[in-house]
């Protein structure tokens, strides 16, 4: 899915100065302030997909453009990774896509290196709850130093937290090689979104089922200089299923 650590050389901003720049990332002309959450628009049966996910390897992202390709519904944005690091283009990612009419979600890039605690602080800290259309989403995609019981006490734990503080529990991705060998099918109950570079489907064991698959790395969407992941809904479901609910819907 997406490289570790896009960029370590910036101090991230405080969680306050997050929220008003979001906040007041409206133009004057009349645009909706960035918390108003967009319509969801019916699915396009002959799309090849319908969602991307992105980090800070994209670079900048100009999201009028990525926007005019009407097939891209929705958006999941690095936020941060570990217990210290917060993407540089977070906030512009996410303003800018929920400006022009994109759904976005965020997820934490889920390390070995520090405590569970510490990277859900880092997470919540930064990727704020009133400013999300989807559920949150832990990327699971190495051990490092943990035992495959360690890694699933950590991803269990840092679920715990997020469904805590969010209201939800949060999406899980991983690669379905990796998901087969360590995280099923304790994870199984929870929305999947699964990479596999492949024409056919997520095989997800001990009967599980994908929410969304992850199928190329190398997408072109215009206004990105870079290749992108591509992503399809599961043919039965659509992005209702992974809406945050809003305080008042809770």
């Amino acid at each position: 899915m997406i490289k570790p650590l896009d960029n370590r050389h910036s101090r991230p901003l405080l969680a306050l100065g997050l929220a008003m720049v979001m906040l007041c990332a409206c133009s004057k002309s009349g645009n909706k302030a960035v918390t108003s959450r967009p319509q969801i628009a019916p699915r396009n049966s002959e799309a090849k997909y319908d969602g991307i996910d992105i980090s800070s390897h994209q670079g900048y992202i100009d999201w009028a453009k990525v926007s005019s390709d009407k097939d891209i519904r929705f958006v999941y944005i690095k936020a941060t990774e570990g217990a210290t690091y917060r993407s540089p283009h977070y906030v512009h990612n996410m303003t800018q896509a929920k400006r022009y009419g994109l759904l976005v979600g965020s997820y934490h890039y889920l390390t070995a290196s520090s405590s569970v605690d510490e990277q859900y602080d880092n997470f919540s800290q930064f990727a704020l709850k009133d400013l999300q259309d989807l559920i949150p989403m832990l990327d699971v995609e190495v051990r490092g130093d943990w035992s495959r019981t360690q890694l699933i006490d950590s991803v269990e734990k840092f679920c715990s937290l997020v469904e805590r503080h969010y209201g939800v529990q949060p999406m899980i991705y991983s690669t379905m090689g990796f998901y087969n060998k360590n995280l099923a099918p304790r994870f199984n109950k929870y929305h999947l979104y699964i990479g596999r570079y492949s024409n056919s489907d997520p095989e997800i064991n001990w009967e599980g089922e994908y929410t969304i698959w992850q199928y190329s790395e190398t997408g072109i969407i215009p206004g990105i200089d870079a290749y992108v992941d591509l992503c399809r809904y599961r043919r039965d479901g659509w992005i209702d299923e992974i809406m945050l609910p809003k305080q008042e819907e809770l």
